[in-house]
């Protein structure tokens, strides 16, 4: 299981809902590289976790708000110290998103997600990141970071996000700058919702 940060390794992009999920301290070292995307479809995937609060530092730094999804990498981590939780403790839902994040590619999906609990709560496309988010240092396990493309006027920390991700856009890849990132955060999300729009993934809406 990949959950904590190999030896090495280098961590997500990502930002905060209303400042929830940015992780880390940008690496200086640049690294230019051409970012190609092209949507691979795959098995739907039907995940719900709760929105939890992450570092902090998202909507204040890159402006794009996404919800930072509980993850049970506990249950690995005292299984391995053979104390504490295990997976069998684990709910359905709560193994369902500890395995996406264990075993599927790191790199930008495209999904359509829902807000529980929320007035007049609607399906709204959402461009997400799962794993290290390679352009900061100080991530210890990986992430999964659904921006969903819709102003929401408040944050909703605590609430239950459903998801159905149907396609695998781009590896994650460590940005020079922060302007960088953001000019490639922006393209994820317009790639996104064209293909969530497309014929490939217009059924799944």
């Amino acid at each position: 299981l990949k959950n904590p940060r190999p030896a090495g390794g280098r961590p997500p992009y990502g930002t905060g809902l209303g400042g929830a999920a940015l992780l880390g301290v940008l690496d200086a070292r640049p690294t230019a590289m051409a970012v190609e995307r092209a949507l691979r479809i795959i098995e739907p995937v039907r995940l719900r976790a709760e929105v939890v609060h992450g570092f902090g530092r998202g909507s204040r730094q890159l402006g794009f708000p996404t919800a930072n999804l509980a993850i049970r990498w506990d249950a690995i981590s005292s299984l391995e110290r053979g104390t504490g939780t295990d997976q069998s403790a684990l709910s359905d839902e709560e193994r369902t998103v500890l395995k996406f994040a264990s075993e599927h590619p790191t790199g930008i999906y495209c999904a359509l997600g829902v807000v529980e609990g929320l007035p007049n709560a609607g399906v709204h496309k959402v461009a997400m990141s799962m794993g290290w988010n390679p352009t900061f240092s100080d991530l210890k396990a990986k992430t999964i970071e659904p921006w969903i493309l819709h102003d929401f006027g408040s944050d909703f920390y605590g609430h239950y996000l459903r998801l159905v991700i149907a396609g695998y856009v781009r590896p994650e890849l460590k940005f020079d700058s922060l302007e960088a990132l953001q000019q490639e955060i922006v393209a994820d999300g317009e790639f996104c919702r064209a293909a969530l729009e497309g014929p490939d993934l217009r059924h799944i809406a």
